[in-house]
């Protein structure tokens, strides 16, 4: 319902009823009716929500992805540094009939860090490393799955075949084999690495 002002007295009259009340009211004035009467519209209130409804729709859908992205990173991120596999197999070496130290820091240190192929299982470090000199192998993961020998020996930057032990030649008269457990194994088999396994590497008669 649209109604306007009378200039004279304040009142508000609808639109159409302007000039019967210039005559009614004002009867000495309603010959000065002038158009430019101060029109007040009374519709319907509009919404703020429903006056803004697309932006609206729009910020919350960008939330929404948001909160679902930063869950999605969260989690993986959770995943990614979560331990599964905490092993410790043992591996002592002996190079024609010396004892050979296995080092510290392999898997973590630059310069004992020679593959990275493994690196997505490893939680901040590769997930087969040592911390000292003791041969224990820390196998920490964040999948279950099997890691061997072959790779530990891989990111130390070493390897194990017949005619070589970590980079020193087999002296005439010996040979490279390995024992897993007690059991003896030839120097090019790989080995599946267990929980307090014993491993030896040797170069010898």
């Amino acid at each position: 319902m649209e109604t306007e002002k009378c200039p004279h007295c304040g009142a508000s009259v609808k639109k159409e009823n302007l000039r019967g009340h210039f005559e009614r009211v004002h009867p000495r004035r309603s010959g000065s009716f002038k158009a430019e009467s101060k029109t007040v519209s009374y519709g319907k209130p509009t919404s703020f929500f429903r006056s803004h409804r697309r932006r609206n729709v729009l910020v919350l859908s960008l939330l929404a992805l948001a909160v679902i992205g930063i869950s999605m990173a969260a989690s993986q991120f959770a995943a990614a540094n979560t331990m599964r596999i905490h092993w410790h197999p043992q591996l002592s070496v002996t190079i024609n009939g010396t004892p050979y130290t296995v080092p510290a820091q392999i898997g973590i240190s630059p310069n004992l860090y020679a593959d990275h192929s493994l690196d997505q299982y490893g939680i901040g470090m590769a997930p087969l490393h040592t911390h000292d000199t003791s041969g224990t192998i820390h196998e920490e993961s964040n999948t279950m799955r099997d890691f061997t020998l072959q790779q530990f020996l891989a990111i130390w930057g070493q390897s194990v075949s017949a005619s070589q032990v970590m980079g020193h030649p087999v002296d005439s008269g010996h040979r490279a084999y390995i024992v897993v457990d007690g059991v003896q194994q030839s120097a090019t088999q790989d080995v599946v690495l267990k929980d307090g396994q014993k491993i030896q590497v040797i170069c010898g008669p």
